[in-house]
């Protein structure tokens, strides 16, 4: 028998979506808005500002579509006999259970959501709280397969995995899951409007 377990945001979701189309949208527009709004000359070191924005755009589309269509676990198939398929929006990695070194937990205090991360031979998927019946997942996989290591599942909301207290992010965690990317951003428009100003 084979027991199923799906993320729909994941094979489902677009990743051109409309918010992500507005968002690309201001960034391109943002180097020309003193020439839209005050009519300024466009000058070399505005083309320079645009094009940094531009790339910056690039990379950050680029390292999204990476993750989420190549690392996102969106379906588990899990069989009795061991064999186990997991699939993204771009591959399906089959392999048997003894292949999977350890399933990590981790629980992010800023907007109080749970996440996981399957290790196996040759690589690592991410998964999200979405993930239909995971505990039910994770209890066959522990039967099939008792060396896997669950030891990072906090055992009062685990119950029958055992294991220790949440992982919590550390500052310098949280800060390179959801400011880097800005940061950088906002560190490259202030040495180029500082470039200008000179």
């Amino acid at each position: 028998m084979i027991h199923t377990y799906r993320d729909p945001a994941v094979l489902g979701g677009k990743f051109f979506g409309p918010g992500y189309l507005v968002f690309c949208a201001l960034v391109l527009i943002f180097p020309f808005a003193p020439t839209l709004l005050f009519g300024s000359p466009f000058t070399k070191d505005d083309a320079i500002f645009a094009a940094v924005c531009t790339s910056m755009l690039f990379i950050w589309g680029y390292f999204t579509y990476r993750h989420e269509h190549y690392s996102s676990c969106g379906e588990i198939r899990l069989s009795d006999d061991g064999t186990c398929e997991l699939e993204t929006k771009r591959r399906v990695i089959r392999l048997h259970v003894n292949e999977i070194r350890s399933v990590k937990y981790f629980h992010d205090s800023e907007d109080d959501s749970d996440s996981y991360t399957i290790r196996y031979s040759g690589g690592t998927l991410q998964v999200s709280e979405r993930m239909t019946d995971f505990h039910d997942f994770l209890t066959r996989l522990k039967t099939v397969h008792p060396g896997v290591d669950l030891t990072s599942f906090p055992a009062k909301t685990w119950p029958g995995l055992g294991g220790k207290t949440p992982e919590k992010a550390g500052p310098l965690n949280r800060f390179i899951r959801s400011a880097l990317f800005p940061i950088v951003i906002i560190a490259a428009l202030v040495y180029i409007a500082t470039d200008t100003l000179r």
